[in-house]
């Protein structure tokens, strides 16, 4: 269904999941799987991200050295969405955007 990688991931959102898949020593055969939490009781849907193998549900990506993982039914909720690493005096971490 999708030949390239629907969801965007800046690049220092992709150099610092680089940073942390070395520090934390992240086994070959693991990649970053992308998707969706259970939507909260105002309707909205919840990003995630983590490391995890392959399933037979998903579809992977190769995406600057790194396999994304992503469940084949949340694809389409991926879609303009950008994952994002902001570091600053009143935040930090991993973000998902609606682009």
């Amino acid at each position: 269904m999708f030949t390239k990688l629907p969801v965007h991931i800046t690049p220092i959102a992709l150099s610092k999941i680089k940073s942390i898949m070395e520090e934390k020593n992240i086994p070959k055969g693991y990649g970053l799987r992308v998707g969706t939490k259970k939507n909260n009781s105002c309707g909205d849907t919840d990003f995630m991200m983590g490391f995890d193998t392959k399933k037979s549900s998903d579809d992977s990506f190769l995406h600057e050295g790194i396999e994304v993982l992503i469940t084949k039914k949340e694809l389409l909720f991926l879609v303009d969405i950008t994952l994002d690493y902001k570091e600053s005096e009143t935040e930090f971490g991993f973000k998902f955007e609606k682009q």
